[in-house]
């Protein structure tokens, strides 16, 4: 299968849940109006996959990228991508793993209609399996999610004390701060051999004027 009917397949499902998030938000069909005939590009690092994403008659078409005129162009791996649908989207473009050219305001208006017509997973999955199957899921999910971001501050906190207490690869907090005060009386006894060097350099030079 060619790339870009693999990508096709791909897409098209996604962007049947988009737009049914367009159509059940005003927010999304303001910005849906806004960005009317514009597009923006995506280029997935390590893959020869380029998406085109277009507004049109108040619908999104995705489709793979054939090259042509795009408003604002983005380009970095699969989460740096999705980076930009989170809090802080301007992060993974000042750190460099997402490359952005063309016009930004544009690029701001499709990351705002993406977030207001993001599907709700929970209710498509009711579709297929029912409320109480589906309430379930999230909930598990959402639990999972907790979870996760809690076990993964135990276990960074757990290798600091690992590399501190066990293998000695980190310094402590005491070793730190006298490390410190060590390089300052360093600093000082280089300056006062600096000036005493300098005191008889010039002692020196004074007797050979005599």
């Amino acid at each position: 299968m060619a790339v870009n009917d693999l990508a096709s397949l791909l897409l098209s499902p996604a962007q049947a849940l988009v737009n049914r998030g367009i159509a059940g938000s005003a927010t999304a069909q303001g910005l849906a109006r806004d960005l009317e005939g514009q597009a923006l590009e995506l280029a997935i690092s390590g893959t020869p996959l380029r998406i085109m994403a277009r507004v049109g008659a108040g619908q999104l078409e995705l489709l793979p990228s054939d090259g042509g005129d795009a408003d604002v162009r983005l380009a970095g791996a699969p989460l740096a991508l999705l980076a930009l649908l989170g809090p802080d989207p301007q992060q993974p473009v000042r750190d460099g793993r997402v490359r952005l050219t063309g016009d930004t305001a544009v690029a701001d208006r499709f990351r705002a209609l993406l977030r207001a017509a993001r599907p709700d997973l929970e209710e498509q999955l009711a579709r297929l399996a029912g409320d109480p199957l589906a309430h379930g899921a999230g909930n598990l999910a959402r639990g999972g999610a907790a979870w996760a971001r809690n076990a993964l501050g135990s276990f960074e906190r757990s290798l600091g004390e690992y590399l501190r207490e066990e293998r000695r690869w980190l310094p402590t907090r005491p070793e730190v701060g006298q490390w410190l005060v060590e390089v300052d009386r360093l600093r000082d006894d280089v300056e006062r051999a600096g000036a005493r060097l300098e005191r008889l350099r010039r002692s020196g030079h004074d007797g050979q004027d005599d």
